[in-house]
């Protein structure tokens, strides 16, 4: 019997867990700063809090030939262009209103203030980038205000051909519970995580037909 009631508790336990609202908040810009929120409890993640003089440890000088011992290998990274993107947007968008639609406006985005201002050293590129950030904008924007509350949402778009680069900043606020947490990642995460693995797998291989092909084409 005292098993049963311990896994009682522990089932309650997790089932109320389920039921806490969490937040993340993100400003971006200049600095980069990241907080997270569950329940009360607030703890910020960027930039790192300065630790007390107390803690702080000062570390050892490395002897002469420690330097380099423990480097690790650095993992390749994906290189997704603007195409990929582009191409896997409507059906990851889908997957992820069918998280949403769980929710039933159980989440919450606010603030939302965000300002984007597309350069490059292409100006049809930066042209094409715009147009179609805009017309994603005019299209999601809409759809998303009926599924989750958006209460002051603040988008700005525009484009700058003399800058050498995009500029970003704003401000975004997300809450949710944690059941719609599970729920939207199940929805939305898993064709995420199917895309970004056939991506990889058929940037893994295009080189390997490129050359397949020169060779043939030589004999």
């Amino acid at each position: 019997m005292v098993v049963l009631y311990i896994l009682g508790a522990l089932l309650l336990l997790l089932v109320s867990l389920t039921f806490i609202r969490v937040g993340i908040y993100i400003s971006f810009g200049q600095e980069l700063r990241i907080k997270v929120k569950a329940g009360p409890v607030t703890r910020q993640i960027l930039p790192k809090p300065d630790k007390p003089k107390e803690d702080r440890k000062q570390k050892k000088p490395k002897k002469a030939g420690e330097e380099g011992t423990a480097k690790k290998p650095g993992r390749k990274k994906l290189d997704l262009t603007f195409e990929d993107i582009r191409s896997a947007f409507p059906a990851v968008f889908e997957s992820l209103k069918r998280g949403l639609r769980r929710t039933r406006k159980r989440m919450k985005i606010h603030p939302m203030t965000v300002s984007v201002i597309f350069g490059g050293e292409d100006p049809a590129r930066v042209s094409e980038m715009y147009g179609w950030a805009g017309t994603v904008m005019w299209t999601v924007m809409p759809q998303l205000e009926q599924l989750i509350r958006i209460p002051d949402p603040r988008i700005h778009l525009d484009v700058d051909y003399t800058a050498l680069k995009t500029r970003s900043e704003g401000e975004i606020g997300i809450s949710l519970l944690v059941r719609d947490g599970i729920g939207i990642g199940w929805s939305f995460g898993i064709p995420l995580i199917k895309w970004y693995l056939s991506t990889r797998r058929s940037k893994k291989t295009a080189p390997k037909d490129n050359n397949s092909q020169d060779e043939n084409k030589g004999e």
